[in-house]
C-alpha cells in the first residue's frame, strides 16, 4: 500500500513539470465563474523582482565569414549586451556557417534552437512574402535616403509586425549598401547589356529585373560565379563592393558599373519566446546593444568600403557612374517588374514602403 502511494505522489510530481521553448504556448488565464463576473476589479499579479545572479545565455550565428561587415554587428552586439548587462547576458558568437546556412538558422531562431541570427533579408522572404519589398530594383536615388527607408518608423513598425507574425523577433537593419554591376566592359545604357548573360540569384523577381532591361539572366549560387566568369559561361554579375573582394570576381571582371540599382539589406532576429523571458531591464539592454551595432556597423561598412574601393582602383578596376540620365534608362525597364512584387506582398505593406521611399527622397 505504500508503495503504491509513493508511486502516485511521484507521478502528481512528474506532471507538475512543463518544458520551456521557442515554440511553448503559455497556459491559459483561468475562466472567471459567472459568480464572479463583474463584482471585483481584476488584480495584477505583481512580477517577481529579477534575479541579479541570474544568467542567461545567448547563442548567436550567421552564415558569413568574420571579415564581413555582417558579422562586426555580433561583435559589437556581444561586447555591449554583455558591458551593459554586467555579465547577466552571455553572447556566444558561431560565425561562417558553423550552426548552418541562412535558412537552417531562421528555422533554429524560429524553433528556439538558436537565440538570435542575421542574414541579407532575401532568404526571410521565403519565410514571410512580405520582405519581397526589399527586391524593388531602383527605388532608391543614394545610400543616404536608402537608409533613411530602412529607418523609417512607420516601415520598422510593420517589420516588426511581420516577423511577430512569422515567429520572430526583430532586431534591426544593417546593410552592405548598393550593389555594383560587373563586366568586362564599361556599360552605359541597357542596349550595352543586350545580349550579355548576367548571373543573378535565384530569385524570380531579380531574373524578371535583368530579362527586362534586356539580359540573359543566369541563376547560379554564389559558389559558382568565380569559375563561371573564369570559363565565360557567364559575362557579369551584381554584388555589394564586400562580396565582390571577398569572392575574387574582380580578378575576373575589368570594370564596376555604379547603378544604385539593388540596395543590399541585411537583417537580425531574436527568438521571440527568449525576448520575452528576459526581465525588463534586460531587454532594454538587449535593444540597447542592437541599436549600438547598427550605428558602429553602418560605419565600418562605410570606412571599409573607401579603402576597399582604394585597392580595386590600385588593382586596374575601372568604376564607372552613370549619369541620372543614363541610370533613368535603366530604371524605366526595371519598373515593369514593380507589380510583379506588388502583387506578392499585402497592400498595406507595399504602401508602408513606397510612403517611405517618398519621405527620404
Amino acid at each position: 500500500m505504500k508503495l503504491r502511494t509513493i508511486a502516485v505522489i511521484l507521478l502528481v510530481l512528474a506532471m507538475s513539470f512543463a518544458l520551456f521553448g521557442c515554440n511553448n504556448d503559455p497556459a491559459p488565464p483561468p475562466t472567471p465563474s459567472p459568480a464572479d463576473a463583474g463584482t471585483t476589479d481584476p488584480v495584477e499579479t505583481p512580477e517577481p523582482p529579477a534575479d541579479p545572479d541570474e544568467v542567461f545565455i545567448i547563442t548567436a550565428a550567421h552564415s558569413h565569414v568574420d571579415t564581413m561587415s555582417l558579422h562586426h554587428f555580433f561583435e559589437v552586439f556581444q561586447e555591449e549586451a554583455e558591458r551593459l548587462s554586467d555579465g547577466r547576458l552571455v553572447v556566444n558568437v558561431f560565425p561562417g556557417g558553423q550552426l548552418g546556412g541562412d535558412r537552417d538558422l531562421t528555422e533554429g531562431v524560429q524553433a528556439g534552437d538558436i537565440t538570435m541570427m542575421g542574414a541579407n533579408i532575401n532568404p526571410h522572404a521565403m519565410f514571410m512574402s512580405d520582405f519581397a519589398i526589399f527586391d524593388i530594383q531602383f527605388v532608391h536615388a543614394d545610400l543616404e535616403s536608402a537608409r533613411e527607408v530602412l529607418d523609417d518608423p512607420e516601415l520598422l513598425t510593420r517589420v516588426a509586425e511581420i516577423y511577430a507574425e512569422g515567429g520572430f523577433h526583430h532586431l534591426g537593419f544593417t546593410d552592405s549598401a548598393f550593389r555594383y554591376l560587373t563586366a568586362n566592359m564599361p556599360i552605359h545604357t541597357p542596349d550595352d547589356m543586350s545580349g550579355l548573360t548576367l548571373r543573378t540569384s535565384a530569385n524570380n523577381f531579380h531574373v524578371a529585373n535583368w530579362e527586362a532591361i534586356g539580359t540573359n539572366p543566369t541563376p547560379l549560387g554564389i559558389g559558382e560565379v568565380y569559375i563561371a566568369l573564369q570559363q565565360g559561361t557567364v559575362d557579369a554579375q551584381d554584388n555589394p563592393i564586400e562580396h565582390n573582394l571577398l569572392f575574387g570576381f574582380y580578378e575576373q571582371q575589368s570594370h564596376f558599373m555604379e547603378l544604385n540599382h539593388f540596395f543590399h539589406v541585411n537583417t537580425y532576429v531574436m527568438c521571440p519566446v527568449f525576448y520575452a523571458s528576459l526581465p525588463a531591464d534586460l531587454q532594454a539592454v538587449v535593444d540597447q546593444a542592437a541599436a549600438t551595432a547598427i550605428q558602429a556597423t553602418r560605419q565600418f561598412h562605410d570606412n571599409n568600403m573607401a579603402s576597399q574601393i582604394q585597392y580595386l582602383l590600385d588593382y586596374g578596376i575601372v568604376f564607372v557612374t552613370l549619369t541620372p540620365e543614363e541610370v533613368a534608362l535603366f530604371s524605366e525597364r526595371a519598373e515593369t517588374t514593380w507589380p510583379l512584387i506588388e502583387a506578392e506582398v499585402t497592400p498595406e505593406t507595399f504602401a508602408i514602403f513606397m510612403a517611405a521611399v517618398e519621405r527620404a527622397r
